[in-house]
């Protein structure tokens, strides 16, 4: 069997194009009486990026020194993909799968690509990088500057043109985030300083801050510009290609501004992210359970596309708040996260608000494809009274 053959399905394009049309209204905020849902089965939810878990052993090579093995293992999980008959669903998920090579390359990438010594470790399907300071004092800071011909610059690139110029399957491919804001502080400063800094607020932390944005800025347009005619080929829909958080508008970092103060965010870290936002004309970002101070104020930023909210283990789940969570947000497109008991019940007692894309965690023993169908049919005709206005400005 092939993934070529299998992608041609008529049933599996028209899915895709029913999920994509709603999901442009989505991110268009033309639905907040509406509500959006996908399911993700088990091993599927790992398939967008790649497996993870397993024992860490300095022992394993690093994923990124065998490019072609990486896309090899991809496009077997993509052929475990198209047996599960997981896109037979249809639910509001993107049918083509997403490989993100780049993710092997780890967070190290940030400090590595201004001359960060990294520190690696790996699993047998996954790597890890962290990078140790680049910027140990302040002094420091007139020597970094970004070099679209380092090393990793470059070999992030060829892993990306590798991707596009041989695969044998159908997928998009997806750059990483922007590291910028807090997160880039972290990797140039290291972690127990760059919180003092943060704290300290020294002048040299905005001219790092604007390294991070503008580099980032540009390496994301380096990336795009590789990858983005290929993706179009794929998803067929202009708008679509244009509005997700693929290669046309960046996904942003949020998870060192979780371990801040709102008052830091609010001095710095928004500023920052708006400048980005308005670069693109969109771009979302994930704000972690341990940081959902900071959503009442991002909820205050333009041009942001979707936020999604992660949940963490010992904090309150968004979706046990999600009324709270939907006003505090005004108008912004939500993903959350449930089970499936979670969802169905809050649908019958119709306790859902809209605007919002739920994501529901479950597996083929619990529902399956016929069951979900039923239940998709239901959620396209929820209505829900919930419903918010933009923020005042």
């Amino acid at each position: 069997m092939t993934i070529k053959t299998e992608m041609i399905n008529e049933l599996l394009i028209e899915n895709n194009k029913i999920a994509m049309e709603r999901q442009i209204s989505f991110w268009k905020r033309e639905v907040p009486d509406r509500i959006l849902a996908e399911f993700i089965f088990g091993s599927d939810a790992t398939l967008a990026a790649t497996k993870t878990g397993g024992t860490v052993s300095k022992d394993y090579p690093p994923l990124y020194d065998n490019i072609p093995g990486m896309l090899k293992d991809f496009e077997n999980s993509v052929d475990e993909y198209i047996e599960s008959e997981s896109w037979k669903i249809v639910d509001d998920g993107f049918k083509i799968p997403i490989a993100w090579p780049e993710l092997q390359f780890g967070n190290g990438m940030a400090g590595a690509i201004f001359g960060g010594e990294l520190e690696v470790t790996s699993t047998k399907d996954h790597t890890y990088t962290f990078n140790k300071p680049v910027i140990k004092d302040w002094s420091g800071i007139r020597n970094i500057k970004f070099d679209e011909n380092n090393v990793w610059v470059r070999r992030i690139l060829d892993a990306l043109r590798y991707f596009v110029e041989h695969n044998s399957r159908e997928f998009v491919i997806r750059p990483f985030f922007i590291y910028e804001g807090a997160d880039f502080i972290v990797s140039m400063r290291g972690t127990t300083q760059a919180f003092y800094d943060l704290i300290d607020n020294p002048p040299e932390l905005n001219v790092l801050y604007k390294i991070g944005r503008d580099s980032g800025i540009k390496f994301f347009e380096m990336k795009e510009k590789l990858i983005s005619k290929y993706n179009e080929n794929l998803i067929k829909n202009d708008k679509y290609s244009k509005m997700a958080p693929l290669h046309s508008i960046p996904m942003l970092d949020m998870d060192a501004y979780a371990l801040c103060s709102a008052k830091i965010f609010e001095r710095i870290g928004f500023e920052n992210k708006q400048a980005i936002l308005n670069h693109f004309g969109g771009g979302s970002f994930y704000i972690h359970a341990m940081g959902r101070f900071i959503v009442p104020i991002a909820a205050h930023l333009e041009n942001l596309t979707e936020l999604w909210l992660f949940d963490d283990p010992k904090c309150p789940a968004y979706f046990d708040d999600r009324i709270k969570w939907r006003k505090e947000t005004f108008d912004i497109p939500l993903q959350i996260y449930c089970s499936l008991k979670q969802f169905t019940g809050a649908l019958e007692e119709k306790s859902l608000p809209g605007g919002v894309k739920y994501n529901i965690l479950t597996d083929k023993n619990e529902i399956n494809i016929e069951e979900a169908n039923g239940l998709m049919d239901k959620i396209k005709k929820y209505q829900t009274h919930h419903i918010t206005g933009k923020p005042k400005r």
